[in-house]
């Protein structure tokens, strides 16, 4: 009889993917559609890139900086709140060593097991004060370790920087009305990609996210494009 072995995918560092996720959607929605309305104002009565590229560049560092710095501010929270825990569950641990022996207990009580197994399965656990840590913020707090605020934030700043550039770069090659064209074409195939990886992480069907995003990106063109084009000199 052949046991096939199901394989279950887990993703590692998941705050660091979180984040590049974040950064890069938010610096391309936020330029692409700020640039559509800019080019729809000024490019076709122009034909000059100039004031859109300048544009484009401002709020890619202006956003990138916000970005990353809001990243920095929320992950620190975390980061201090999960220490802070972890240090206190540590401390329950040398003093109150019988009362955190019956904690693991419980866990294996609701777990289903019992008998001689599960006065195995507690003392194996205890038996290693950073295994026994590790279990309890596992399975009674329902924390992980956490990651460093400053990587996340960085991720962040860096993914906005290159999620923005999508939009902005047809732009760069000065092709008057093309370069808008161009622009979207590269922006919602960039929309439809990260969409994907998104509903990879969520677990959702890949092309609904995909397919989810372009919408989001279509309505913004539209409103975008519109408005730019009525304030048009």
């Amino acid at each position: 009889m052949m046991i096939r072995k199901r394989e279950e995918e887990h993703i590692a560092g998941g705050e660091r993917v979180r984040s590049v996720i974040l950064g890069l959607n938010d610096g391309l929605i936020s330029t692409f559609t700020l640039l559509i309305g800019v080019a729809a104002a000024t490019l076709i009565s122009t034909g000059s890139n100039s004031i859109v590229i300048l544009t484009g560049i401002a709020a890619m560092v202006s956003g990138s900086i916000s970005m990353g710095l809001g990243e920095y501010i929320s992950s620190k929270s975390e980061y201090n709140y999960i220490k802070s825990e972890i240090k206190r569950e540590k401390a329950e641990i040398e003093l109150f060593p019988d009362e955190e022996r019956e904690e693991v207990k419980d866990i294996f009580l609701e777990m289903g097991i019992k008998g001689a197994i599960l006065e195995s399965c507690v003392e194996t656990i205890i038996s290693n004060k950073e295994t026994w840590l590790d279990f309890l913020i596992k399975n009674e707090l329902g924390m992980e370790e956490p990651e460093s605020p400053v990587l996340n934030a960085f991720l962040t700043f860096i993914a906005f920087i290159l999620g923005a550039f999508i939009p902005l770069s047809a732009y760069l090659l000065d092709l008057g009305m093309m370069s808008l064209l161009i622009s979207t074409i590269i922006s919602f195939t960039s929309l439809f990609i990260i969409g994907a990886l998104k509903a990879s992480i969520t677990g959702e069907p890949r092309l609904k996210g995909a397919f989810e995003m372009v919408i989001i990106g279509l309505i913004a063109f539209i409103v975008s494009y519109t408005i730019g084009t009525f304030l048009a000199p």
